[in-house]
Parts: structure tokens; C-alpha cells; sequence
């Protein structure tokens, strides 16, 4: 049996799948934090102005204003979300689980598998999601949605949002500092959704997860190897990069994500 095939059974025959994505398969979905070779062009002035490069960079600097900030951040949730077109190997992921009891753990903020159709309460966004807000006081507040705020800013007609606990200006709801609050509801869900799933069928694909997200990577890992019934596919690792422990129980691909997904799908 090759491990394709392999692979197949086991997503066959489990309960529960559990999805993990990380930076590879937000690149897939449009989304290249670090790519350095388009950012100068889209958007110049950023770069000029604040000797950035990288989608990262520019998230990773404080601008002279909220108001600018929030013309920056509007633009890019307008290109990379609002605009975002499911692709074909998200279909076909959406399609693999049909049917299935899933949850999505993903570092990508892009708000791609909401927009999918993938059902939000099965979706924890590890690292938030940049089309919603917080306060950004330090303070806890909650978070809302900014989608009208980046609509407005699209337009021309943009005002920057205020907390309506304490009148601070709000940011995006993603770790750009200290003052980031994961989401703890989807924690909830997830942690219960492994809790309650132990001793059954369960299947980890972890797609595109690299070591800038050890969080996706290292406790999935650990608990395959706790429990006897979990089974481990990883879509861009190798199989002897799998602990000597998971052998029998984990298949390392190798490949791309596009290919892992229309394989397991035939």
C-alpha cells in the first residue's frame, strides 16, 4: 500500500479530522508574509517611508498616526480577504471533509477558511484575525468586526475606530504587540473538541505548518504519540523528518499542499 493510499484509509476511517495550517498554506491562499519582491511596488509610499519590504515589516511598525495605520491595514484587508476567492485546493479541502466531524487550527489570519465556508465555530484562528479588532488600550475589551471601518477607508470616507469601553483607538486583533488576547472561546472549543476525542479515530492533516508556528506543530506531534487510535499526515514534511515514535502511526508527503489535498480527494 503506498502512503497515499495509506493516507486515504485512515482519513476513511476517522471520527474526527483535525486541520492544521500554517504559513505554507496561507501562501497558497494569496497571502505571503514574507515575500519582498511585490511589496515595493503595491505599495510604494510605505515602503519608502518606513524602510519596510514585507507585508510582516509594515505589521510590525508603528506609522506616524492611527489614521495612516488604518489606511495601511484597510488596504491590505481589502486585497487579501475581503477580495480573497476560495481556491481550487480549498474546495477541495472543504469538499474532503464533507461530512466529517473537523476542527481548523490555523496561524494564518487571513479569515480564508471563514470566507470558505468552513463553519466558524470549528475554526480557531491562533494568531487572530486581522478582519477584527481589539482595543488597544492593553485592556481587554472584546473584539468586533472592522470590515465596515476598512470599507470606509477604501473609499476615502474613514475615520479611525474607538473602543466604546474606554474611547482608545482599536487595532487589528492579531499579535502585533503585548497587547494581543487569543481568541479564548475557539481556544475553548478546540481544547474540548481534543479532550473529547481521545480514544477514538482521529486524523491530524497539517498543512503548510512550519517552525514559525511551533504552536500548529509540536503538541499535535505529542499528542498523536499519546494516544494509540490518532493518526498524523503531514503534507510538506518528510517521513524521516516524523520522530522515530510516530513511524507507524504518521505519513510525511513531502509535497505540495495542492497536491496532497487532490490526491487524498481521488
Amino acid at each position: 500500500m503506498t502512503q497515499i493510499e495509506q493516507a486515504k484509509t485512515w482519513l476513511k476511517d476517522a471520527d474526527n479530522i483535525i486541520v492544521t495550517a500554517g504559513n505554507g498554506f496561507s501562501i497558497m491562499e494569496g497571502l505571503d508574509m514574507l515575500d519582498d519582491t511585490t511589496f515595493d511596488v503595491e505599495h510604494s509610499k510605505t515602503a519608502k517611508k518606513y524602510h519596510v519590504h514585507t507585508i510582516a515589516d509594515a505589521l510590525d511598525k508603528k506609522f506616524d498616526s492611527w489614521d495612516e495605520q488604518w489606511k495601511f491595514w484597510s488596504e491590505l484587508i481589502q486585497e487579501y480577504s475581503l477580495d480573497y476567492e476560495p481556491s481550487k485546493t480549498m474546495k477541495e479541502l472543504r469538499a474532503l471533509l464533507d461530512g466529517k466531524d473537523y476542527f481548523i487550527a490555523t496561524s494564518s489570519y487571513g479569515h480564508f477558511f471563514e470566507k470558505a465556508g468552513f463553519e466558524t465555530k470549528r475554526i480557531f484562528d491562533v494568531f487572530g484575525d486581522w478582519t477584527q479588532m481589539q482595543c488597544s488600550s492593553g485592556l481587554n475589551h472584546g473584539v468586533r468586526s472592522d470590515v465596515e471601518v476598512v470599507k470606509a477607508y477604501q473609499k476615502g470616507q474613514g475615520s479611525v475606530p474607538k473602543c466604546e469601553d474606554c474611547n482608545s483607538p482599536m487595532e487589528l486583533h492579531m499579535p502585533l504587540n503585548a497587547h494581543f488576547y487569543p481568541d479564548q472561546d475557539a481556544n475553548t472549543r478546540f481544547r474540548w473538541f481534543l479532550t473529547k476525542n481521545q480514544d477514538k479515530k482521529v486524523v491530524v492533516l497539517e498543512l503548510g505548518v512550519d517552525p514559525t508556528s511551533p504552536q500548529l506543530l509540536d503538541p499535535m506531534i505529542s499528542l498523536t504519540s499519546e494516544h494509540p487510535t490518532w493518526r498524523y499526515i503531514a503534507a510538506d514534511l518528510s517521513q524521516d523528518d516524523l520522530p522515530d515514535n510516530l513511524q507507524k502511526t504518521a505519513i510525511g508527503l513531502n509535497t505540495s499542499i495542492s497536491n496532497v489535498i487532490k490526491d487524498l480527494k481521488g
